[in-house]
């Protein structure tokens, strides 16, 4: 932890905390942080900065840093949904602004127009046992394949999806889908993917849930099935500008509280791009547990 220009009052450090993530947006994420940096010496504030990656508790670290007048996070949806996950059963004391700094940053695109109130965080809950929080979206089946894709590549961004998303059809194949939204049933027969949003945008500036609030309860649900795969490259084009609606045959979509989606063989899932493997159903909620993060420009 570096420390530039202590301001002291009746011995307490008055400061902004800088949280960052060297590992984002495919370790080129001190780029922006350094442009951050360059803005607090430049206007001669106060600050400390730290790597999140050196923090092995989150829930400690902040308590000990009660003092800070506010905390900036910098990182894209993953730095983001780790935050959520290890401050889950705390009570933040600071002000969290979140700042643009990772690949994706679909959950900004939301909170960019929308930080005035509260967000509400999800989870989901898979029948492998494994349980996590989220705050943007998860999804299994082509969705998860193609973050998996991605994850290993060695660039990121929307064109990168793009590609991913192509080379993921070549091989994936649409499976049945039984679909529970607030114990009503949907079934599918070919089915590509099924998304659970709690924001508008996913895969790196998708407006997959035009109507999506993160402010709300509600989940966004989508289900694309049933098309040829040459039919698919243009329903994800019309994603990017919220038009997806329009292939009505083929994009399932609806509002609902509690979802649960099962397929008949295992896929790979997603949750703010956190992947899991082996999954056959999900089972996905509200927490009804709210945090109040920031946009900072």
């Amino acid at each position: 932890m570096y420390a530039y220009g202590i301001i002291s009052l009746k011995g307490v450090d008055i400061m902004d905390l800088i949280l960052y993530n060297p590992l984002s947006k495919n370790n080129k994420g001190n780029v922006q942080t350094n442009k951050l940096v360059r803005y607090y010496k430049k206007n001669n504030i106060p600050f400390r900065l730290k790597s999140i990656v050196k923090i092995s508790d989150m829930k400690e670290f902040l308590e000990k840093k009660r003092n800070y007048d506010k905390v900036i996070l910098l990182g894209g949806d993953g730095t983001i949904n780790r935050f959520v996950n290890n401050t889950f059963d705390y009570e933040i004391k600071q002000d969290i602004y979140l700042k643009k700094n990772g690949s994706g940053n679909d959950y900004l695109r939301s909170l960019k127009d929308n930080d005035k109130l509260a967000q509400y965080i999800m989870e989901v809950k898979y029948d492998t046992g494994a349980n996590t929080h989220y705050i943007n979206s998860v999804g299994m089946g082509l969705d998860g394949y193609v973050i998996y894709l991605t994850d290993q590549s060695k660039r990121k961004g929307q064109l990168r999806y793009l590609y991913n998303t192509l080379k993921g059809l070549v091989k994936y194949i649409p499976e049945p889908l039984s679909l529970v939204i607030d114990n009503v049933e949907y079934d599918f027969k070919k089915t590509y993917l099924v998304v659970m949003s709690n924001g508008k945008f996913f895969g790196g500036g998708m407006k997959i849930a035009p109507d999506g609030n993160i402010n709300d309860e509600d989940l966004d649900i989508l289900v694309l099935h049933s098309t040829k795969k040459i039919l698919i490259l243009p329903i994800f084009v019309a994603l990017y500008f919220g038009q997806h609606r329009m292939f009505k045959k083929y994009v399932f979509f609806k509002k609902g509280k509690h979802v649960k989606a099962t397929f008949t063989t295992p896929q790979i899932s997603q949750a703010d791009g956190e992947t899991f493997y082996d999954v056959t159903s999900i089972e996905s909620m509200s927490t009804k547990k709210q945090i109040h993060l920031k946009y900072l420009k």
